[in-house]
């Protein structure tokens, strides 16, 4: 069985160890009252001097931060939530729109997942009140799951009743999983969202099958 982190402990750490990637989607807001989140992305950082941000997408024109003032980072990394303070060094519109923040010496990270995922595209059910709907399933370990949808679902912090049909040992079986969403962000194009979920709950059969499905990919 993989023991999961508590899921409330926040931990100091390094930035470098949340192991992001550039492209990663994060959010960002100015530390001034009525402030609104910008949703942007994380383009690079060079430890010790300072980290690249910009507008999430293609088409964004503006970072939404201003030099001079403190901004708070949040974002997930598939395995992290985390957030920091960091002061807005400079902003450029050239050779693409981005804002150099000040690298932070250290971020509050929580650890929503302990194992890796593997990727994944078993047929996917969330089951609503107003009735079942078919989501993608992303990819998927024994601690949690992403699932890409064409509505919102649920909030942070909320739960969703899933089920994912698959064979083991070559026979159908349908594994029903409990997960609270822990992370919500919409895609660059508009369309979809994908939503991050920790398991919770799950009956002895489910776990059972999820550890052999996680150990057993199949095509």
């Amino acid at each position: 069985m993989v023991k999961e982190t508590p899921p409330t402990e926040v931990k100091k750490l390094p930035l470098k160890a949340l192991g992001l990637r550039a492209g990663m989607a994060l959010q960002t807001r100015r530390l001034i009252e009525g402030a609104s989140k910008k949703e942007s992305q994380f383009f690079g950082a060079i430890e010790g001097k300072g980290v690249m941000v910009g507008p999430l997408g293609s088409e964004g024109e503006s970072t939404g931060l201003t030099a001079g003032e403190v901004c708070i980072v949040r974002g997930f990394t598939g395995q992290y939530e985390y957030s920091f303070l960091s002061k807005v060094l400079q902003t450029f519109e050239q050779p693409f729109v981005y804002a150099l923040l000040a690298y932070p010496a250290q971020v509050d990270a929580r650890m929503v997942r302990h194992s890796m995922r593997i990727k994944t595209s078993w047929p996917t059910t969330i089951h609503r009140p107003e009735g079942p709907l078919r989501v993608a399933l992303v990819d998927i370990s024994t601690a949690g799951a992403m699932i890409k949808s064409p509505e919102r679902l649920a909030s942070v912090g909320g739960e969703l009743d899933l089920t994912l049909s698959v064979l083991v040992e070559n026979a159908p079986v349908d594994v029903h999983l409990k997960g609270a969403v822990c992370h919500c962000h919409k895609a660059q194009d508009g369309e979809v969202y994908f939503l991050g979920l920790a398991f919770k709950k799950l009956a002895p059969q489910d776990k059972l099958a999820l550890h052999y499905l996680t150990q057993t990919p199949q095509a």
